[in-house]
């Protein structure tokens, strides 16, 4: 849904300063507005560049309204979290870190951002979670019965759920992810997996089905298989799905591993993007003057134009690393032992070698002529291998531009500084 959906003189725009204005945040449960908001994409009253577009949008939609009818057990969840286990169960769950970044996208984050501030969550913490914060302490995200996270890149997720579950007294079901990939560290996740079921089987009062697990699992290797053909397209040298397009599709990327929904939307995303290469093929169109590829999250909040002004300098992120498909093959008949491989295959969690050797790989598949690496404000263990990854890619011969900002906060950005730096950064490529 494009930005201008927003502005303040259409219907949806004062809707927005509605439930922004704290006047009609009960809106946010009115089953009737996502109803509305789904048939107003089903009559193409909403357009989008992509029939995977309109898919997403309404998968977004229903998630939500289950999220927010709390007629059934709802869990928070971090990202990365095993969501399989949640479809599996029929348990909703919520991302607080995921919806911190839509609220960002449509200018929603100004009013969470201060509440959690004034409950003093400090501005040197991450913005996705002080969003998170903001939104459980004005009413504006639902209340869980439990909160669910692992370890995985970020410590700041596990301290924010430890700290709501203590705040309203809620279980907590955290996920440790060994640094290790052994048999050792598989078998250690298996068994946390069974006693995140036991304890999601209590607080749900359901009880997991083995066929409806393995079906989750055959649903995240099929969504896996998807993926992989979309990011083959993205790496044609005339496709014109780039980072600013692929940002949508991150909330399929934390939330729906495990949704039969997921790979049908993959499917169809596919077979555009094929359609769309054949018709600029015989367009003529010429691919980008330089192909990048973005580490991290770029700035998300509503207004930033990082990406665009790159394309408009005739540069184009071509891929992003938080759409790489990381996890291999799984197998449905051993479902438990394939979520956990999952969970640690992750190339940004353990040895720092894992995550070269992916943006290596990355480079590579997608001919990049350069790597910009995002360090969101916040966000410490990102961060901290710079030098490593700087090193590393001089070494390889990659020219790198590293930009700091927050990707949910504008006052911590400064627009014309990254464009200077952006500026600079091309015309050494263009030496």
């Amino acid at each position: 849904m494009g930005y201008g959906l927003f502005k303040k003189n259409t219907g949806i725009g004062k809707l927005k300063e509605k439930i922004v204005g704290n006047r009609n945040k009960r809106l946010l449960r009115w089953p009737f507005l996502y109803l509305l908001g789904r048939e107003a994409v089903r009559r193409g009253l909403i357009k989008f560049p992509y029939r995977a577009n309109a898919m997403l949008v309404e998968y977004g939609m229903e998630h939500l309204r289950k999220a927010y009818q709390r007629k059934t057990a709802l869990v928070w969840s971090s990202a990365f979290s095993p969501t399989e286990l949640f479809y599996a169960l029929g348990v909703n769950h919520f991302s607080p870190e995921v919806t911190a970044a839509v609220t960002a996208s449509f200018g929603f984050q100004e009013k969470l951002l201060k509440e959690a501030e004034t409950n003093w969550w400090g501005r040197d913490s991450c913005s996705f979670h002080r969003c998170a914060m903001g939104g459980i302490l004005l009413d504006y995200f639902p209340r869980p019965r439990a909160f669910c996270a692992s370890t995985h890149l970020c410590d700041g997720g596990v301290l924010l759920f430890n700290n709501l579950a203590a705040r309203y007294r809620l279980p907590m079901l955290l996920l440790d992810i060994p640094l290790r990939q052994d048999q050792y560290s598989l078998d250690y996740v298996v068994r946390q997996l069974k006693e995140i079921i036991s304890a999601l089987e209590a607080c749900s009062g359901k009880k997991m089905q083995e066929e409806r697990l393995e079906e989750a699992v055959a649903c995240a290797d099929a969504a896996r298989r998807e993926l992989e053909v979309v990011n083959r397209w993205r790496s044609h040298p005339l496709s014109l799905f780039g980072a600013r397009q692929a940002l949508a599709y991150l909330y399929l990327y934390h939330n729906g591993v495990g949704s039969p929904v997921t790979p049908k939307i993959y499917n169809t995303l596919a077979h555009e993007l094929h359609m769309k290469i054949n018709e600029a093929a015989t367009t003529g169109a010429k691919p980008p003057r330089y192909r990048l590829l973005w580490l991290h999250l770029p700035p998300l909040f509503r207004g930033n134009n990082i990406l665009a002004y790159l394309e408009e300098q005739g540069a184009k992120v071509v891929f992003e690393e938080f759409s790489h498909v990381y996890w291999g093959p799984m197998e449905p008949h051993k479902p438990l032992e394939a979520i956990a491989r999952r969970m640690l295959a992750h190339f940004g969690y353990g040895p720092i070698e894992r995550r070269l050797h992916v943006i290596k790989t990355m480079a590579e598949n997608f001919a990049v002529d350069g790597v910009i690496h995002f360090s969101h404000w916040g966000c410490r263990q990102n961060s901290g291998s710079l030098k490593i990854i700087r090193d590393y890619l001089r070494r390889e011969g990659i020219p790198l531009l590293l930009l700091d900002g927050d990707c949910a906060d504008s006052r911590n950005n400064a627009p014309g500084q990254l464009r200077t730096r952006i500026d600079g950064f091309l015309e050494m490529l263009a030496k």
